[in-house]
This record gives structure tokens, C-alpha cells and sequence, in this order.
């Protein structure tokens, strides 16, 4: 089984995806390979984006800074476009191919996390799709927490699709309003479920 797992910002997949890969399950998280592709800064990639943004995306040590990314795309839809046709076509391209190769190994379920997964039109990739929900106060009062702003969490919002519209498309949702124990146990018994139709 190819699980997608997705649901809003601060609604709790990274701790989903810990408990899946604490249960077994071989995990990708689509933001960590995202931020991979910033590492070398020799790439074609990274040397776009300067072309484009010039030095003020790098750290004093010459990385990428991803904050000062961020401060650009966030804040102009042109650049955040910009931003995604270069790095979507190649987090698919490696998706695709880890999707493949797991097919090809069939004793172990696969679960990637992808924030945008409904967004990208990538639900079609996958057996099946989990979905995070956390009720919107509770989200938001957690994200505030993490430090974000109200303007930057309605701003990150507004990219995605409502909780609720994330929810009505999977074919599985973990609530997460509660514990962290309570949502590991959840993505346990749902391994369990899964690995029961391989």
C-alpha cells in the first residue's frame, strides 16, 4: 500500500509520519526532500534562483538561507509561482520514481507526507490518502505557539484547500485534537488496517 498523507498547516503530519515510521511504515516527507534540493549550491536549481533573487538568498557561509526564500515568496504570488515550477516537477519526478521502486517491494506499506498533496492533483499517485485534521483554533493557537503571526498562518492557509475540503477527500482522517499518544495510536491501527490489504 502507497499511502498520501496530508492535512492542513499545524494540523500535526510530521508527528503522523513519525508514527508511521516508528509502527514500520517507510516514509518520505515531501518538504525535507524539497529542502534537500537547496543544499548544494552548485546546482542548477540553486543557481536559477540566484539569477532571479541575486545574493540576498544566501547566509553569511554562502547556504541558502530558506527564511529569506520564504520573505520573498510569501509575500509575491510571482515569486512563489516561480518558486514551484522549478521545484514541483523535480519533487515529482522523485516521487515518482520512490513510488515505483516500492511497488516493487511490496511486504512494506509507503506513506508520504505532502502538504499540497490534493492541491498538486497527486492523490491519483496513491493507493489511498490520510488526511490530519486538528479543529482550526486548536491549529492556529498551536502554529502561534511555533512562533508564526496571524497574517503568515492565513497566508500559508490561503494556498490550501480548507481542512474540511482536505477531509471530504480522503479515504482516512486522524483527528488530532486530543494527545499525541491519541494520534500515534490512530496511525498505528490504521498501518494495521493497511498492511492488512497487501
Amino acid at each position: 500500500m502507497i499511502l498520501g498523507l496530508t492535512g492542513a498547516i499545524g494540523g500535526g503530519k510530521s508527528t503522523a509520519l513519525s508514527a508511521f515510521a516508528a509502527a514500520g511504515a517507510e516514509t518520505y516527507d515531501a518538504d525535507r526532500l524539497c529542502h534537500e534540493f537547496y543544499r548544494d549550491p552548485d546546482s542548477e536549481l540553486v543557481r536559477k534562483l540566484a539569477a532571479r533573487w541575486g545574493e540576498r538568498i544566501f547566509s553569511a557561509t554562502g547556504a541558502v538561507d530558506r527564511g529569506r526564500i520564504g520573505a520573498i515568496v510569501f509575500a509575491d504570488q510571482t515569486e512563489l509561482n516561480f518558486l514551484t515550477g522549478l521545484i514541483y516537477p523535480e519533487l515529482e519526478r522523485r516521487m515518482t520514481a520512490a513510488i515505483a521502486a516500492a511497488r516493487r517491494r511490496p511486504e512494506h506499506t509507503t506513506v508520504w507526507e505532502i502538504p499540497l498533496l490534493f492541491e498538486l492533483g497527486w492523490e491519483r499517485s496513491f493507493d489511498a490518502v490520510a488526511v490530519v485534521w486538528t479543529d482550526p483554533a486548536l491549529r492556529r493557537a498551536r502554529l502561534r505557539a511555533r512562533g508564526l503571526p496571524d497574517e503568515e498562518i492565513l497566508r500559508r492557509e490561503a494556498r490550501q484547500w480548507p481542512a474540511e475540503r482536505k477531509l471530504e477527500h480522503a479515504d482516512y482522517a486522524l483527528i488530532n485534537n486530543g494527545s499525541e499518544a491519541y494520534l500515534r495510536m490512530q496511525c498505528v491501527e490504521l498501518l494495521k488496517k493497511l498492511n492488512r490489504k497487501v
